[in-house]
């Protein structure tokens, strides 16, 4: 289970990297930053910790895309050992970029820091990548400082702001493709007007939705709930019901093939795709033979799925082995005079000594070390980039990036928002208090 550290509360005293985001929605791009993150953790002897708010800005805006408990539930699989909980008070967003840092390294033993290189934090978003740079940089501070580029998917950048867009559009397939899952509600199963089983003929489950939550589009949506040990598909809908005068947003789910009801339970509801928006009709029985093709839809999504499921796994394909032939004889031909000339070879490898050996083990035990060989490994790494290069300058963040400690990382690096402008820097200065961002 994970550790809740509390900021500027709590102490966590083993050694560790500390991953710095927002981490709203856990999408792909946040995976890939934690897989890297967990082998540079795994490399330096370092506990893996991550920053997460439990709540937003007021209003739409300022809501998740996953509970606090959600995302909990998320990091344990990323070897997470602790999770530094931040709440987003008025209290929170006064505090100075260097300032937030140093309640860091009171607090918590860190070594090691990550986060994406568009990363602001500290009072008007005004600390920067190069903050924490300058800040790992500094030799009393003892700590060094990994930024990580973009995660991009067909030349689009993947971000929390985007997926939040795509809900808002009613897109939840596209939404579920740039998290890396199906977006979900988790929530406890509400008594309802009782209106679904009695009028309308489909009986309904009414579930609370998330406080701080970021909402769906309102509309009919192709939902999928596992109960126990059993899987059903449905339709969900979320907003008001216009053909009984009611305005007010709920979230009420059929599910066919489901029976008895559900109350005071905790249950997850995945959406799978957008059918349509909400509709007024003349009596119920119009609404029943609406939702009857609505769940027609839910039907098929249901045997594709199952057809997915039961396909077999392609055997593998075994490449016919090459005809073998037969070398031609060769014609008699006479032998031609020796060449005077000396053909010029390459000089053969010479076997290593032992002395080279040795010297070359040891480079192999000095790059796994932690944070303080990581350092040297950076410093070898631009006398080697200068010699070849000759007067090109090679910075220490250049390098860190293409060759974080001593496994070369070949996934895209990445990172949650739009790289901060002049222009943007001013923004973020004029806005309501934002103390950091993705």
């Amino acid at each position: 289970m994970l550790e809740v550290i509390r900021f500027n509360e709590d102490e966590y005293n083993f050694p560790c990297l500390l991953v710095l985001g927002c981490f709203d929605g856990l999408h792909l791009g946040h995976s890939e930053l934690l897989k890297k993150a967990k082998l540079q953790a795994k490399i330096n002897g370092l506990d893996l910790g991550v920053m997460m708010f439990t709540n937003g800005k007021e209003g739409k805006e300022g809501k998740r895309l996953y509970t606090f408990e959600e995302r909990l539930k998320f990091l344990e699989s990323f070897n997470v050992k602790f999770v530094l909980k931040i709440d987003y008070t008025d209290e929170f967003k006064k505090i100075k970029p260097i300032e937030f840092l140093n309640f860091l390294e009171d607090k918590l033993n860190v070594k090691a820091y990550m986060s994406g290189k568009d990363f602001r934090f500290g009072e008007g978003a005004k600390g920067k990548v190069s903050t924490l740079k300058s800040f790992a940089e500094d030799e009393e501070n003892g700590v060094w400082f990994m930024p990580i580029k973009d995660f991009t998917i067909d030349n689009e950048k993947v971000s929390t702001s985007h997926i939040k867009e795509l809900l808002d559009e009613g897109n939840v397939k596209k939404a579920g493709e740039l998290l890396g899952r199906h977006y979900a509600i988790c929530g406890t199963v509400i008594h309802g007007a009782d209106r679904g089983a009695k009028v309308v003929g489909f009986p309904t489950m009414n579930i609370a939705y998330p406080e701080n939550k970021h909402e769906v589009k309102e509309g009919v949506y192709t939902v999928r709930c596992a109960i126990g040990e059993e899987v059903y598909y449905g339709i969900a809908n979320y907003g008001g019901r216009p053909t009984f005068d009611e305005e007010a947003p709920l979230f009420e789910v059929y599910l066919d093939g489901f029976e008895g009801t559900y109350y005071g339970e905790i249950i997850t509801v995945e959406f799978l795709d957008y059918i349509r928006e909400i509709q007024k009709f003349d009596s119920a029985e119009s609404l029943n033979a609406q939702l009857s093709e609505d769940i027609l839809h839910a039907k098929k999504e249901a045997e594709i799925a199952a057809t997915l499921a039961a396909a077999p796994a392609p055997a593998p394909v075994t490449p016919a082995p090459a005809p073998v032939q037969e070398a031609p004889v060769p014609a008699e031909e006479p032998v031609p005079a020796p060449v005077e000339t000396p053909v010029e070879e390459e000089p053969c490898a010479q076997p290593e000594t032992q002395d080279v050996i040795e010297e070359k083990a040891a480079e192999v035990v000095e790059e796994t070390q932690p944070v303080e060989i990581v350092e040297e490994a950076v410093e070898s790494s631009e006398e080697a980039a200068a010699d070849e290069h000759g007067t090109e300058e090679i910075t220490v963040e250049e390098v860190i990036v293409e060759e974080p400690a001593t496994e070369e990382i070949t996934v895209e690096e990445i990172t949650d928002e739009e790289p901060a402008t002049d222009e943007a820097d001013e923004q973020d200065t004029e806005s309501e208090g934002e103390a950091i961002s993705d």
